[in-house]
């Protein structure tokens, strides 16, 4: 290391900026080859979006809340031998009018819930068509599924998904889908990625692959990827400019030991969109284009810890759609573990609203989030009643990448090429996930080394 006056200077192969879960994977990847590689996180703690809260025998997620699909990111946990919580046998509902129904049963779901006719009919008719869209999507017709993209992209999920929806209650149910996946409403997202979520929720989670909840939370799996690193991990790091040559980069950054200049061949930029835009100054009109029009879901969040005794009825449900309560989904975390011997006492539970409803919540403080969250709830479960252990309040306001009608395919196909010799990397390189985010690094990796040979 040297210094130039009050600036140290510094070098390396690579440097990746970020660490979440796709600048971990990136970095983990870099390191296995023994690549020269530093990461520089402004946080005091690594994984970004992925946090976990452990409280006795349970944990919570209070970022991203579950795993799902394929990939480097369950290599990662088998390589650590993460256990996961399968949720396949789990069941989601719809908690209306006092009454808990399980909605991976159409048939049972309009048969026993106690919407209007009216809101039953709209319901059945939102249902079909986003099995449909879904179908589609997934189908083996590329051209047919190309279409149907294109088609679904180009529209907003009101647009496309709540054509003669009318009723109250349908509404509310739809606003609450679009909050408690996207953390958005759905006129504010595209059509696309409102169908795959809310059509992944009235699926039966056995047909979800890999659906599941690490042991000890998301957080288990970036905190072993974080100790892997070791030194070349640098917290507290506030990176506060990049900028780039046809064949190096510059970043300059600032940390407990003042500010530093480090130099590298290579980048990898594994920060939420708005945050590139921000030390990223210098960005070609096509990359700033694409990142601006990367918008990210928000939530209010509570995880809620509970010291009950004896089996409860939510035991058998992951989570339960809440439209018309103060937040407007319960996750269950402790629902994996109800199918493995006896039931412990306790749970863990969290909480959540997204989309305008979080809007509303963030203007009071945490401690009336907590006391409205929990009168809701104990109104939902009066067994609760003075069986709450702890609470935690957390404000989330990014989570979920997506974006307005007519931008993604632009806005993609900008982001996975390189610019120079920085690569993106994060989970708006795909369907959104905690699993696309850690392909995303990855792939990110391997197009720097490939690029070094």
């Amino acid at each position: 290391m040297q210094s130039n006056g009050n600036i140290r200077e510094q070098q390396c192969e690579v440097v990746v900026v970020g660490a979440g879960a796709a600048g971990l994977m990136a970095s983990s990847t870099l390191a296995a080859e023994s690549t020269d590689v530093v990461v520089l996180e402004a946080a005091t703690r690594a994984g970004g979006r992925v946090e976990s809260v452990r409280h006795g025998d349970y944990w919570l997620n209070i970022g991203t809340q579950f795993t799902e699909g394929g990939g480097p990111l369950f290599d990662v946990m088998d390589r650590y031998r993460i256990e996961r919580g399968s949720l396949a046998g789990r069941k989601a509902a719809l908690y209306l009018k006092g009454r808990m129904v399980t909605t991976d049963s159409a048939p049972l779901l309009l048969l026993r819930s106690r919407m209007p006719l009216a809101a039953k009919l709209e319901l059945a008719r939102v249902g079909l068509r986003i099995k449909y869209a879904c179908a589609r999507l997934s189908g083996n017709n590329a051209e047919v599924a190309r279409a149907v993209r294109a088609r679904l992209d180009s529209r907003s999920g009101v647009e496309a998904l709540m054509a003669g929806v009318r009723s109250p209650e349908m509404i509310a149910l739809f606003h609450a889908w679009s909050g408690q996946w996207i953390g958005c409403d759905p006129a504010e997202t595209a059509a696309r990625q409102l169908a795959i979520s809310i059509g992944t929720a009235l699926e039966k989670a056995a047909k979800v692959p890999n659906f599941a909840l690490p042991v000890g939370g998301n957080q288990a799996v970036t905190d072993a990827l974080a100790e892997d690193l070791g030194d070349r991990l640098r917290l507290g790091t506030e990176v506060q400019r990049i900028t780039w040559t046809d064949d190096s980069v510059t970043v300059e950054y600032v940390d407990a030991a003042g500010p530093a200049r480090l130099t590298a061949n290579r980048a990898v930029v594994a920060t939420p969109a708005d945050r590139a835009l921000a030390i990223m100054p210098d960005l070609p009109d096509a990359q700033y284009s694409a990142l601006t029009d990367i918008k990210y879901g928000r939530y209010i969040l509570a995880g809620i810890f509970t010291k009950e005794q004896g089996s409860q009825r939510w035991d058998d449900y992951y989570g339960i759609s809440t439209p018309e309560l103060s937040f407007q989904m319960v996750f269950n975390h402790a629902a994996p573990l109800r199918a493995q011997g006896p039931r412990k006492p306790g749970g863990a539970l969290v909480l959540l609203s997204g989309g305008s409803c979080a809007d509303q919540l963030g203007k009071l403080s945490d401690e009336e989030i907590e006391a409205a969250f929990l009168r809701d709830l104990i109104g939902m479960f009066p067994e609760l009643d003075g069986q709450i252990d702890r609470v935690v309040v957390k404000r989330q306001p990014r989570v979920v990448s997506y974006w307005e009608p007519g931008k993604r395919d632009a806005s993609q196909q900008t982001l996975r090429a390189p610019l120079g010799p920085i690569w993106f990397a994060g989970d708006y390189l795909g369907d959104p996930s905690l699993a696309v985010a850690a392909a995303s690094g990855r792939r990110a990796a391997r197009k720097v080394l490939q690029s070094l040979a």
